[in-house]
């Protein structure tokens, strides 16, 4: 029999987990409305990062947690949580981790980042993570399927390089045999008339010597 879910970590959608002292419904409300849920001090220089992200078509929504969570994995579940709520890229961070959820930017593109983020200046920390997710990125997908085609090229050419050059050694040893072959049976034929030919020559020699 399974364990009774927690009621200080209740399960949510996607299996992510949030504590009971964050008000997600809070959280919602003021991203529908602003974009941004955090201290009133910070809120204007976070609504400059989304405005600045706007900007560019980003739809980017920015949570700040100023309690320290039990796990690091709660950021991004808070994102999981209130993302489908809210629409967008949400990000959210805290004194000591961040979490983002969205389906503009690939997992690994979030995750990168997420890395060496200040996050004692939070607005300071949303807009590196939002400069670091709008900057150009590698396709890596594009660069897998390119190489892959890239090796098939290559065994394909090999391959017919190799039937190609298996094809030359089997012609010239089919016409180094032809060459042979006919020499040898005419110097056979032209042995035998020579020979044919001294008999017939030197019969009627004999003959004429036993005659004088």
């Amino acid at each position: 029999m399974s364990p009774e879910p927690s009621s200080a970590v209740p399960t949510i959608p996607y299996g992510a987990s949030v504590p009971d002292n964050v008000d997600v419904d809070a959280i919602v409300a003021d991203l529908k409305a602003q974009s941004v849920h955090g201290p009133a001090e910070q809120v204007p220089a976070l609504k400059q990062v989304v405005a600045d992200a706007k900007a560019d078509g980003h739809d980017i929504k920015i949570v700040v947690l100023t309690s320290k969570q039990p796990k690091f994995t709660y950021y991004r579940d808070v994102a999981l949580t209130v993302q489908p709520k809210t629409g967008g890229t949400v990000i959210v961070l805290g004194p000591d981790s961040v979490g983002s959820s969205g389906p503009e930017f690939a997992r690994v593109v979030q995750e990168e980042a997420a890395q060496n983020l200040t996050l004692s200046d939070p607005p300071g920390a949303a807009r590196q993570m939002v400069d670091q997710l709008t900057a150009p990125h590698m396709n890596w997908s594009v660069i897998t399927i390119v190489l892959t085609l890239a090796v098939l090229l290559a065994a394909v050419a090999a391959r017919f390089l190799s039937k190609r050059k298996a094809g030359a050694h089997a012609g010239a040893a089919a016409d180094e045999q032809g060459v042979v072959s006919p020499d040898s049976a005419d110097g056979d034929t032209v042995a035998a008339d020579d020979g044919d030919a001294s008999v017939t020559a030197g019969g009627p020699g004999e003959k004429a010597s036993t005659d004088d």
